[in-house]
């Protein structure tokens, strides 16, 4: 059996790249031309096409699904479909965030890996370790916590007490880990360099899914200085839309900054 974690080592030194594509089809962004369930559907299959040589993994907001109804699900179902056959080898992590217990948490599950057949899961760890459990019955599949997320609002709760709470959840995860071998954790990559040292003494053993590089202004640096290549560095909106800023096609427009922020990465870590 190859884990999730396997398997990202193989795609990582086959494509020499750790970019995660966030896939978050807002309409309003999209042209006139791409509306409708075909038309979305056909704006993510360029983007995905266009770059299949560039990304280690796809990341669907599930959200943006969910709120087209039952096509939206449709368009997921198809999503991944496409994914497989473009990029066969790229992971696919579900940014669904969910958090819930026992037997709620097993049908999640369920839904995500065994009905679309994604190899990660973003879960809500907030509720405790017991809701993390259901997800351990997928060995092969990643579980990615979510431990600092970059708003601000997560000052609110994540940074309250004295150790801050995410750092209960990122040892927590750590000794999850430790038995099973299939979490990550979510790192907002807009929070400080301390912010990163502290999850990794406290989980070294965790991969992070690193969300936040570029419209929401999160310094690659920074990450990959404190956290290596054991990481997925996401961009969505910054790829998605590149077409805005660039003015040029839409599928050159992506393959252009996926390769330019791939590269910037490789300088960074040393491929």
């Amino acid at each position: 059996m190859s884990t999730f974690y396997k398997r990202f080592l193989a795609r990582r030194s086959n494509k020499r790249t750790i970019l995660c594509v966030g896939l978050d089809p807002d309409p309003s962004l999209l042209p006139s031309a791409y509306q409708g369930s075909t038309g979305i559907l056909s704006f993510l299959d360029l983007i995905v096409r266009a770059t299949a040589d560039q990304a280690c993994a796809y990341k669907p907001n599930v959200a943006f699904f969910e709120a087209m109804g039952e096509p939206g699900w449709g368009i997921f179902a198809s999503l991944i479909s496409t994914i497989r056959k473009v990029a066969p080898e790229a992971l696919i992590v579900a940014d669904a965030k969910r958090g819930d217990l026992g037997n709620t948490a097993k049908f999640y599950a369920q839904t995500f890996f065994d009905r679309y057949d994604c190899d990660g899961l973003t879960v809500n760890p907030y509720m405790g370790i017991e809701s993390l459990q259901p997800y351990d019955t997928y060995p092969d599949r990643g579980v990615f916590a979510l431990c600092l997320t970059s708003n601000p609002g997560a000052a609110e709760f994540q940074l309250r007490g004295t150790p801050p709470l995410y750092e209960a959840v990122a040892a927590a995860v750590e000794a999850r880990h430790r038995l099973t071998g299939n979490y990550w954790m979510v790192a907002g990559a807009t929070r400080e360099a301390e912010s990163f040292s502290r999850i990794k003494s406290l989980a070294p053993n965790v991969p992070l899914l690193i969300p936040g590089i570029g419209a929401q202004g999160g310094e690659l640096g920074t990450v990959l200085r404190t956290c290596g290549k054991d990481v997925l560095i996401n961009s969505s909106r910054g790829i998605m839309y590149a077409y805005k800023e660039s003015g040029k096609d839409i599928a050159e427009s992506a393959h252009n900054a996926a390769g330019k922020l791939n590269g910037e990465i490789q300088d960074l870590v040393g491929f």
